[in-house]
């Protein structure tokens, strides 16, 4: 019998998709790293002879040193970066998602896993650059993988905190003992499995050669070797191994000699380079142009932007692992389906004498359609690029098409995360925007936003009536409105709230309140003076000292009565206690204006609020209104507000009227003003003048 707190462990499909969530994100985070090491092979490669010889003759071989340098320490350490972002990124999602699993240091996790790296490169042979590099990225997967969850396994275990310090040892010192012990099992477990890995006898190539000696026997070698040349240089790119070394290790089996004449018999190199990977492995300018096609904004997209010039150059690193398409099933069937009918379409140009290619030699980074052209002689070798340009194009749309609906499911279901939890203003305790998680990228991005409509106008006010006893028109409150360009209109509540957590609620309610009286004055210029028109304060607009100065300075320059402006002070936050708080409602007070408890009966102290300044109004909270009708308890806590403001001479006010028996309930309970769709939905200004008219 299970006790009613055990939560069930991971499943291994769960578990398999946060490795594979890991891995994907660790390719995304060594994203600049992938950047780097590409412009330093674009500037170094560049197939252009007075390029070239200006690089050489003028800059001499300092700079195509240095150049190799940055390749050397971004490509040729990129799974020993890769293991670590894997492991790290892992180990946090363990600790998060799998009941029981301990919280290890990140740091800790990277050094491990690149321990353990280490242990399996040294076993298996020779260190290099290259075996440090791409060759090595599936290894740094598995070892990345394995260490988190070896070192989550062991950390859990009761045996491994034989060493563990007392509980009020310096945090550091404790972390290194509690852990030493698992990183230990964990570095021997990856030392022996390597080991075993390089004493099993290795893959030769012999079946390749034999099977190569068979094609070339049924006179079809070409068609063959082409496409299989073609299918493993996709396959180990799309595990993340760089396929076309991959490939030269066999490259006597399959190709024409290199410096040989296409012979039409075996697979021809330059073929392949020239007409099948049009951008680079994948045929991945096509791929470019499909996303330029289906999607408008977003990662994917900014992605393909940033990979156009490296991929005319037949350099697609950065989409390969920025994408990702390593290791993305979406994206499986056309990086590898796609280059294998471009091989068989080269081929049968070849042989049926469409293209005729000439001996020449290449720099593979030399751009689709020039290299088409200057392999033929012809304008045939550059309508055989367009072509597969074409094809790819096309063929990559539909997934193109899907990963895109995926993402924008995904930005969906994060937008709705990042949304709520900046709507919990009073159940957090850590700012919002401050996270450091997805949730936080998102409000940053919104504040950003924010303040960048607010400084743009932007953002607007709508006003909501407010009707007396009678029916007649007696007021309205300004309420923001937030149209986001990409989101479309979001609540008030969420402006407001990012606004107070970064400090912006003093600009923003400046501009609420400036808006809010030069639309007042407009009114009044066309007969309605008196009307009164509330407006929404944050409790920290009253922390700030020049605001009784500024709304004394305004209601002169508008010409505005005071005795017509209300300011509903929100509770949003806590009203701070403090002599200088009290000074400044006290200066309110002196202006003339009146003051109002909005959300009245359901927020931090709305009693002691009433002790604390004069108060003109109160609004009852929308969720006891609301429920009115149905619950009792909601009733009489109308009842005892409405006795309060009449004990007080205070107006109350109730909102979220929406139906005439509702209305018809809380005007009998002795509430003064209503608003809400019953009278009608908040106007635009341009609005409001007819419905005045209409309901003088």
């Amino acid at each position: 019998m299970t006790s009613p707190n055990h939560k069930p462990g991971l499943s291994g499909w769960e578990r398999m998709r946060l490795w594979f969530f890991a891995i994907r994100d660790g390719f995304i985070t060594l994203l600049p790293l992938t950047l780097f090491g590409v412009l330093a092979v674009l500037l170094d490669s560049l197939p252009l002879p007075a390029y070239q010889a200006a690089l050489t003759e003028y800059l001499g071989p300092g700079l195509r040193a240095g150049l190799q340098s940055v390749v050397g320490a971004t490509h040729g350490v990129f799974s020993i970066a890769l293991t670590m972002a894997v492991a790290v990124i892992l180990s946090q999602e363990l600790s998060m998602r799998s009941p029981g699993a301990a919280s290890l240091p990140g740091l800790t996790v990277g050094i491990s896993a690149l321990v353990n790296f280490m242990l399996c490169i040294f076993a298996s042979g020779t260190v290099s650059l290259a075996r440090l590099g791409h060759e090595a990225t599936l290894l740094s997967l598995i070892v990345g993988v394995a260490s988190a969850e070896l070192l989550h396994w062991t950390a859990s275990t009761r045996w491994s905190r034989w060493w563990v310090m007392p509980y009020d040892t310096g945090l550091a010192f404790y972390q290194a003992t509690r852990l030493t012990p698992p990183l230990i099992l964990s570095g021997l477990v990856a030392f022996a499995c390597a080991c075993v890995w390089a004493a099993s006898p290795p893959f030769t190539g012999h079946m390749l050669a034999s099977f190569a000696q068979w094609a070339v026997a049924q006179g079809a070698s070409e068609w063959v070797l082409s496409t299989v040349a073609t299918l493993l240089n996709q396959v180990f790119w799309f595990i993340g191994i760089h396929g076309a070394r991959v490939v030269e290790v066999y490259a006597s089996d399959l190709f024409v000699p290199a410096g040989l004449h296409y012979d039409g018999v075996r697979a021809w190199k330059p073929l392949l380079d020239g007409f099948v990977l049009l951008g680079g492995s994948g045929a991945t300018l096509g791929l470019l142009l499909a996303i330029m096609v289906v999607v408008k904004d977003g990662s994917q997209r900014r992605v393909a932007h940033m990979s156009v010039i490296p991929a005319v150059f037949n350099i697609n690193e950065l989409l390969l692992y920025g994408l990702p398409i390593v290791l993305n099933p979406l994206y499986l069937l056309p990086f590898v389906g796609v280059p294998i009918l471009l091989t068989l379409l080269a081929v049968t140009a070849a042989q049926s004498g469409f293209i005729v290619l000439g001996a020449v030699n290449l720099p593979w980074t030399t751009p689709p359609l020039v290299s088409g052209w200057l392999l033929t002689g012809s304008w045939h070798g550059a309508a055989l690029q367009l072509a597969g340009l074409g094809i790819s194009t096309l063929l990559y749309l539909p997934f193109v098409r899907a990963a895109e609906a995926r993402r924008l499911r995904h930005q969906s279901e994060m937008f709705s995360d990042a949304t709520h939890a900046i709507l919990k203003k009073g159940q957090r305790a850590l700012s919002v925007v401050q996270r450091q998680d997805q949730v936080g990228i998102i409000a940053r991005g919104l504040l950003a936003d924010l303040r960048t409509d607010l400084a743009r106008n932007s953002l607007t006010l709508a006003y909501q009536p407010k009707h007396d006893r009678l029916g007649k028109i007696a007021g309205v409150e300004a309420l923001l409105r937030w149209p986001h360009a990409l989101h479309g209109p979001l609540s008030p509540a969420v402006a407001v709230n990012l606004a107070e957590d970064s400090g912006d609620i003093q600009q923003l309610g400046l501009w609420v309140l400036d808006q809010a009286f030069a639309c007042k004055a407009r009114w009044n210029a066309l007969g309605f003076e008196s009307l009164t028109l509330s407006v929404n304060v944050s409790p920290l607009q009253l922390t700030n000292p020049a605001l009784p100065a500024w709304l004394a300075l305004n209601l002169k320059r508008y010409a505005l009565d005071p005795a017509t402006i209300e300011l509903e002070i929100t509770e949003s936050a806590e009203i701070p206690n403090s002599q200088a708080v009290e000074q400044i409602l006290e200066q309110l007070v002196l202006t003339g204006v009146h003051l109002a408890m909005d959300d009245f009966g359901m927020g931090y102290s709305s009693l002691l609020y009433m002790r604390r300044f004069p108060v003109h109004a109160i609004k009852i909270d929308g969720s006891l209104t609301r429920d009115v009708l149905s619950n009792s308890t909601n009733a009489d806590i109308i009842r005892t507000i409405v006795s309060l403001g009449r004990a007080q001479e205070v107006v109350v006010v109730v909102e979220f009227v929406e139906t005439l028996e509702q209305r018809d309930a809380l005007a009998g309970m002795g509430c003064d003003l209503f608003q809400g769709h019953f009278f009608s939905p908040a106007l635009i200004e341009s609005a409001c003048v007819p419905y005045f008219r209409q309901h003088r």
